[in-house]
């Protein structure tokens, strides 16, 4: 049977039940009126859960009667489960070494903690009571009775993604705004583009295909989103590292805009800001954007005209009204997703949907929403009923009606994990991996025979980018998506309906409108909260079960429910004090720590016995405490590469994923051999100079492997290709190999995706024999290539490769001489063409050649360019 699990409109009902039985059945020491009164109020809960799961079937046709009934029994049992989570925790509290006067203050508090859960018990009982009878008082019958259930579609496995495909249309635009670009090309003044247009028409989708098609031919390039309340350090620190420098973070705005100035003042950059919601966003982004007279360009998208022809204003500028999609890429599109390969409508479809795509007004979002909602349907009842629920998309209501219509069709499930979005803010880069297994940590992910976990909460991922409600970002080597975002006007809707749910509780600017409810699951997404806005929330976060900090500091309390604690990877001011009670916190299940203040943590942090996810990257801490060993349910541990681990590391039995280490050791590998789970993930970094263990082999379920050598040696290729369930392996070298390296027959047999760096020395002599690889999809290589330092040429054999589809060479030029560096790339073609797949290469430079250096500032626009944009011109 599938296990109970947390949901949005029902609460804790489902796991709450089998705790309430655990207490009646358990060795527990009850008094058989306290046991009375837990079976009293369990078979209460037990209607509810019943008449839930009817009204959760109908949601969007509750009356505010119902809807309230609904939210009180919510709300009840959120609050029945941490009495009971509290009580248990503290009856199974126990030391058996402890002495006898310990030992007697224990059952003391035992015998205190039976009584106190009999009053509570009793309290509660009351409540539920209160609760029954106000839903007896009501006119009406069981309302589900009288409503037609909402079609729901079979739940779909999840498809793997593959590269991303140009949307129709999108050419013809994007190569309006590329000529304009590049007209008067042989100018100096900095040019700008604003595209213009209706939220869903596909500005962002626009900007990113002119951008990822001529970025080469600049010395560097961001792409920064703005929203409509942008965290302005964070904002200008995220273009300064995307841009490639370093970012302080102590540096406030002023300083950080002096840094991109002077960064950008003698190159030629390409910036694309996204989503301007007003002028005054836009001066002060443009105020860290030099204007240089070296060709540079930006970008701007907006929903507003007025700002549009702010940023077009004092710069030359051209103002780019995106339209909507015609009749027919609409068609093409809509069909495409609806009908697949191939994109064909049946005929008894065909009327209805040319009005479907009417009402969608040519907006690719709507049209891309309405179609993967349809995805898999061909009776003509359920198009008529989607048609019928339409409005016409070219409103704000419109659209929002169209988004309510997909979420309404989600299984419950689906919407309890959607609705989770909102605890991030807008325009932010959610990680996959970490979105998924704080799912598992709220609840959300039920238990299917044959799955684990993570592999269903992955589905579940895979299913709403499948519906279109989440975006995928960076497809990997294995085709699955690395993160994603929330469209905004999809954000609008989920934090809507989250707040009318009690579900997240979000905190933007300096007050806090919570009303009088307690606080659930809570955001902070403000930099500055008022010290009246702080202490609210505090006094109403006692039963808090979620909490995301993403600006602003607080001190924590013993916070007993909560399940999630996350720190974000923008949030700098936490210091070692604030992370004192986290020991308490014993329902913890999933802990994210960044901050530069951070240097330890505390000893009893082994007392968190329900941790899945420990991760303090991006902290100063250098060292675990032993007692991390007794975390027997963690199963992902993430720490910087400089931590070093305890030999308690190796009682992890649970363990399956471990990010890289520095601290590399013989019997690091001895601990890892112990932990049978270890599957996702291994990084073991160094740079250490003996040869590599033959016992890495014996990490038989290691997928993933991140290795830092001081040099490859050849039978160090042998040792990996060995390792059986391998997928992905980056291999860097401190030192250019000095033997030529041949991958040879048999060797890394499951092997997607193969990437080697060099750090120093230059050539580079890889070979790879027949039947080697033969899964291999995506290789990289970078390399130098000057001579000086090293006897190596270039020699590189990828025919055998029966599965390559891209190949990436990254070649550092610097000292090195212009015929050096075209007998490389020479090698590094030849090599490809001859490839019987014709896999895709793309052949990048970095640096200047000797003959370059005085030459570099008379050299042509496109001089910039990589390999794949010069074939694409030259074609």
């Amino acid at each position: 049977m599938a296990a109970a699990i947390v949901s949005a409109s029902m609460g804790v009902v489902n796991t709450l039940l089998p705790k309430l039985s655990r207490l009646i059945e358990g060795e527990y020491k009850l008094q058989k009126g306290v046991k009375r009164k837990i079976t009293l109020l369990k078979d209460e809960l037990t209607s509810m859960e019943i008449l839930l799961k009817k009204l959760a079937d109908n949601a969007e046709r509750l009356d505010e009667q119902h809807k309230d009934w609904r939210n009180k029994v919510r709300e009840l049992s959120y609050d029945i489960e941490d009495c009971i989570d509290l009580f248990m925790h503290k009856m199974s509290k126990g030391n058996a070494e402890a002495n006898i006067v310990k030992k007697t203050a224990s059952k003391i508090k035992k015998i205190w903690s039976r009584h106190k859960i009999s009053n509570l018990i009793e309290e509660l009982n009351a409540h539920a009571e209160k609760v029954s009878e106000c839903h007896k008082r009501y006119k009406s019958d069981d309302p589900a009775t009288n409503f037609s259930r909402v079609v729901q579609i079979d739940p779909r496995l999840p498809a793997l993604f593959v590269e991303a495909k140009r949307l129709v249309g999108i050419d013809g635009p994007r190569e309006q705004i590329i000529k304009w670009l590049k007209e008067d090309d042989s100018g100096q003044q900095l040019k700008v583009v604003s595209i213009v247009g209706f939220g869903g028409l596909g500005k962002t989708t626009l900007a990113n295909q002119v951008y990822e098609k001529i970025k080469g031919r600049f010395d560097c390039s961001c792409f920064v989103p703005v929203s409509r309340n942008p965290n302005v350090a964070k904002m200008l620190a995220d273009m300064l590292k995307e841009l490639g420098s370093c970012v302080d973070p102590s540096d406030d705005e002023l300083h950080l805009i002096k840094k991109l100035r002077a960064f950008l003042q003698d190159k030629r950059y390409f910036v694309i800001v996204d989503d301007i919601w007003s002028p005054e966003a836009w001066e002060l982004v443009k105020s860290a954007l030099p204007e240089n007279n070296l060709n540079s360009r930006i970008i701007t998208t907006t929903r507003i005209i007025s700002v549009a022809t702010s940023c077009c204003s004092s710069l030359e500028g051209y103002v780019h009204n995106i339209e909507p999609l015609s009749d027919q890429h609409s068609q093409k599109l809509f069909f495409k997703r609806v009908f697949g390969d191939t994109s064909t409508c049946p005929p008894h479809l065909e009327e209805i949907s040319h009005g479907i795509l009417e009402k969608c007004h040519g907006l690719p979002l709507a049209i891309i929403t309405i179609a993967s909602l349809l995805a898999g349907k061909s009776n003509m009842d359920q198009w008529e009923q989607v048609y019928n629920s339409m409005s016409s998309a070219f409103s704000h209501q419109g659209m929002r009606n169209i988004l309510l219509l997909s979420y309404y069709d989600l299984p419950h499930h689906l919407k309890t994990c959607l609705l989770y979005l909102s605890m991030y803010p807008e325009d932010y880069r959610i990680g996959r991996v970490e979105l998924i297994w704080r799912w598992i940590a709220e609840g959300f992910i039920k238990e299917v025979r044959g799955q684990t976990a993570d592999q269903l909460a992955e589905s579940y991922f895979n299913e709403l980018v499948n519906r279109s409600l989440i975006q995928p970002l960076d497809i990997q080597y294995d085709g699955r998506a690395e993160a994603c975002r929330v469209h905004d006007m999809v954000l609008d809707l989920i934090v809507s309906l989250s707040s009318e749910e009690n579900f997240v509780s979000i905190v933007e600017g300096q007050s806090y409108n919570g009303g009088g409810h307690k606080i659930r699951r809570l955001s902070i997404q403000s930099e500055h909260v008022g010290d009246e806005a702080m202490q609210e929330i505090m006094d109403k976060w006692s039963q808090v079960r979620s909490i995301s900090f993403f600006e602003t500091e607080a001190h924590l309390q013993k916070l007993h429910s909560l399940r999630v604690l996350v720190f974000s990877k923008y949030f700098y001011h936490l210091g070692n004090q604030h992370v004192k009670y986290i020991g308490s916190m014993f329902q913890l299940k999933f802990l994210s720590i960044s901050s530069l203040r951070i240097t330890e943590l505390p000893e009893d942090i082994g007392d968190l016995r329900h941790l899945q996810t420990l991760d303090i990257r991006s902290s100063r801490i250098t060292k675990l405490p032993p007692s991390i060993g007794r975390l027997q349910r963690l199963m992902r541990l993430l720490v910087d590469r400089h931590v070093e681990l305890p030999d308690e590391i190796g009682d992890l039995h649970a363990l399956q994923e471990l990010s890289p280490t520095r601290n590399f050791s013989i019997k690091l590998v001895e601990a890892l051999r112990r932990l049978t789970k270890l599957k996702t993930k291994l990084a073991v970094h160094g740079f250490f100079n003996t040869p590599l263990p033959e016992k890495m082999a014996s990490l038989v379920n290691v997928t993933y492997l991140s290795l830092e050598v001081a040099r490859i040696r050849q039978e160090d290729l042998c040792i990996l290709g060995d390792i059986p369930a391998l997928l992905c392996s980056e291999l860097y070298a401190e030192h250019a190999p000095d033997e030529r390296l041949t991958i040879s027959t048999q060797q890394f047999r499951r092997l997607k995706q193969f990437v080697f760096r060099i750090i120093h020395g230059g050539g580079l002599e890889m070979l790879f024999s027949r039947d080697a690889m033969p899964e291999l999809r995506r290789l990289r290589l970078d390399f130098r290539v000057q001579k000086a330092l090293s006897k190596m040429g270039f020699e590189f054999s990828f025919e055998h490769l029966a599965s390559l589809e891209h190949v990436i060479i990254a070649i550092w030029c610097d000292g090195a001489t212009r015929s050096r560096v075209e007998a490389a790339k020479a090698t590094i073609r030849n090599a490809v063409n001859i490839h019987p797949g014709r896999p895709t290469l793309d052949l990048q430079f970095f640096g200047n050649t000797l003959e370059d250096e005085e030459e570099r500032e008379n050299r042509s626009p496109e001089h910039g360019m990589n390999e794949v944009e010069l074939l694409e011109e030259h074609s």
